[in-house]
């Protein structure tokens, strides 16, 4: 969860389903479970943050590429933040690719550190917890599905890396 707040693209999409299974399995409590998580999100957009606020856009610019980021990308963050202000910081926490990245335009308006982390972590808290629901709740049905998946797991993995490449590929041969 830090490397995704960061800005490097680990799905939380996938992630805290996952967790939601360990949080079902009895690992550790929902609420417990959904304020860590929210926490690691935190730590990872601070460091996001202080790439904005130190580095600055030629800093992101720069290195963004390695994370999907690009100047278009940045200009619309910009434009929001500067629209909304740190309502963005909070309602960016809910749209995927938004969210990833949402630290570093508010490090580059130099928005103020307390603020930032307050709505920063309130943003987490509601994608993180249904996020986690929807792992509990797929624990629940794992028993049936688990045999089936289990046939397959080999080949739903290399279809996953070979999604993650073939991303990547087209990424770059565009650049």
């Amino acid at each position: 969860m830090i490397l995704e707040s960061l800005g490097i693209p680990v799905p939380s999409e996938i992630i805290l389903p996952v967790f939601g299974v360990l949080v079902a399995r009895g690992a550790v409590g929902f609420w417990p479970g959904v304020l860590l998580m929210a926490a690691m999100q935190t730590v990872g957009s601070w460091i996001g943050y202080g790439i904005g606020y130190y580095g600055g856009r030629p800093v992101a610019l720069r290195y963004g590429r390695w994370l999907m980021l690009d100047e278009r990308s940045l200009d619309h963050a910009e434009r929001w933040f500067e629209r909304y202000g740190p309502w963005t910081v909070f309602f960016g926490r809910f749209l995927p690719l938004l969210r990833t990245f949402i630290s570093w335009p508010a490090g580059f308006a130099r928005m103020s550190p307390v603020p930032f982390t307050v709505f920063t972590f309130l943003g987490a808290l509601p994608w993180t917890a249904v996020l986690i629901w929807i792992g509990v709740r797929f624990a629940q049905v794992l028993p049936r599905v688990e045999p089936l998946l289990s046939h397959y797991n080999l080949v739903l993995a290399a279809a996953a890396v070979l999604v993650v490449v073939v991303f990547f590929w087209l990424r770059l041969r565009r650049r």
